[in-house]
């Protein structure tokens, strides 16, 4: 119970910057003094948590904690590399798109690891807390950013 309690915090306080970002945004405030812009930020931030999520699967694919049909060194590289790409490529906006995609991609990997038994229910039900939360203040990022 107490580890739960831990993953369940961390995952929500993993949230308040990309949920801080938005807020930002919607007040009228678009760059940070010694930080920069608002965008740009929750852009690196947003990269380095699909990074995150994808090592997560990488990991349970050493522990052998997957099953033979979902590859999850192959499909968390792609998506992973998929984000990283627009986000050295593409614009903020574009970027930030391909993370909602990304965010959406990682969670549906983790429901098929739900049905298989690879993670716990509660844990898949943080998941699609935490990334609605993200995708909803990243979509907020799109529409008021500069």
């Amino acid at each position: 119970m107490r580890n739960e309690k831990v993953y369940t915090a961390l995952a929500l306080a993993g949230t308040l910057p990309f949920i801080a970002s938005a807020l930002l945004l919607l007040v009228g405030t678009d760059s940070l003094p010694m930080v920069g812009l608002v965008d740009k930020v929750v852009a690196s931030y947003g990269l380095a948590i699909v990074c995150f999520l994808a090592g997560a699967h990488w990991g349970m694919n050493l522990a052998g904690r997957s099953f033979d049909s979902l590859n999850l060194f192959v499909i968390s590289n792609v998506i992973f590399l998929a984000a990283w790409f627009a986000y050295i490529g593409a614009s903020v906006k574009v970027a930030i798109v391909v993370q909602v995609i990304a965010f959406l991609a990682l969670l549906y990997v983790d429901k098929r690891l739900a049905a298989g038994d690879v993670i716990a229910a509660g844990y898949f039900r943080l998941r699609t807390v935490a990334t609605a939360i993200a995708i909803v203040s990243l979509i907020v990022v799109i529409v008021v950013g500069p």
